[in-house]
């Protein structure tokens, strides 16, 4: 699946239809949900039909649900990331070109063209 390909609101429905997939596959209800992770059922009313909701809701249904661990993929880095190598990697050198001289002959007005 290639999210670059939907837009925003397509995203959240979504992420409502899997929310619904993992909630069944769990046995809870909505109530249940909302219990565990503390998200209100409005959010989850709201997650299911594809509106947007914030990310704390997003993160309360997500424990609610049990599944609080899958955000470590999602911010999963590089064990051995570091911004100094970053910064040591080589940047492209400005390139300057040659000025004219103001007292070039090339130089001529709009008017005297």
């Amino acid at each position: 699946m290639d999210f670059n390909l939907y837009t925003d609101k397509d995203v959240i429905k979504e992420l409502g239809s899997k929310y619904e997939k993992i909630r069944l596959q769990n046995g809870l209800s909505d109530e249940d949900v909302s219990k565990k992770g503390g998200a209100t059922i409005a959010a989850i009313q709201r997650l299911k039909s594809g509106e947007n909701i914030n990310l704390v809701n997003l993160i309360k249904i997500l424990r609610g649900v049990g599944e609080i661990n899958r955000l470590e993929k999602l911010l999963s880095v590089e064990e051995d990331f570091s911004i100094r190598e970053t910064k040591k990697k080589a940047t492209p050198k400005r390139v300057f070109k040659n000025k004219k001289s103001v007292n070039s002959t090339d130089f001529v007005w709009d008017e005297d063209k």
